[in-house]
């Protein structure tokens, strides 16, 4: 083995890493926002919105991510970061919409009730009322879906997005350092899984002090 390879790959590594890191904050932060904002549309009463949101849970969920990132760069035309980023925020919303969902069925019927007799419309009760608690009952679910996109960002070589697994493939074929380059980069997507799980365990305490203060 010859370690001194991942030196000499230095700076293409880091520019892999730093890549990967920016497509996965910007699919966590739009998977959550989709997918939170149709959890709260499917728990709106009545039927039509329950089903259009169950449709599109069902869709996206069912469709692996990399078909969907197909489509959005070879049909639809969009870059490739672009279509990384946008594929896997739908493909991740629909598990987001999922748990969420369970988030508000855990909330007893009578607050969302007590808010609508209080007068407040549909948006301030979910923000003020539903979501806070929603949020804290599935952070650890929430933790999972997020990194989740971490391990599926890695799709998004298969459209020429220069991350740590294309970088991977780029330096084997290269210098035949296999092993070596797969030993790094697996490091690398441990430091990012690690971080995002780290940071909602310490989220997760704070918001369980706030609780009980």
């Amino acid at each position: 083995m010859d370690w001194h390879v991942l030196w000499e790959y230095r700076e293409a590594l880091w520019h892999s890493f730093v890549l990967t890191c920016v497509i996965c904050a910007l699919s966590i932060v739009g998977s959550f926002v989709v997918g939170t904002c149709a959890g709260c549309i499917g728990a709106l009463p009545g039927e039509v919105a329950s089903r259009f949101v169950s449709a599109y849970v069902e869709l996206m969920r069912n469709v692996p991510a990399v078909i969907i990132l197909f489509f959005l760069y070879f049909i639809v035309g969009i870059d490739a970061i672009t279509a990384g980023v946008l594929g896997l925020t739908l493909h991740h919303s629909a598990y987001i919409a999922d748990v969420t969902t369970a988030g508000f069925r855990s909330i007893s019927r009578e607050q969302f009730e007590g808010g609508v007799a209080c007068g407040h419309s549909y948006p301030q009760i979910f923000y003020h009322i539903l979501i806070p608690q929603e949020f804290r009952n599935t952070l650890p679910s929430m933790t999972s879906q997020f990194i989740g996109v971490v391990k599926n960002s890695a799709v998004c070589m298969f459209i020429g997005v220069e991350d740590l697994t294309w970088q991977t493939q780029e330096i084997s074929s290269t210098t035949f350092r296999g092993f070596e380059a797969a030993a790094a980069i697996t490091l690398l997507y441990l430091v990012i899984s690690i971080s995002i799980a780290l940071g909602m365990n310490a989220l997760q305490s704070h918001l369980r002090k706030s609780a009980r203060a």
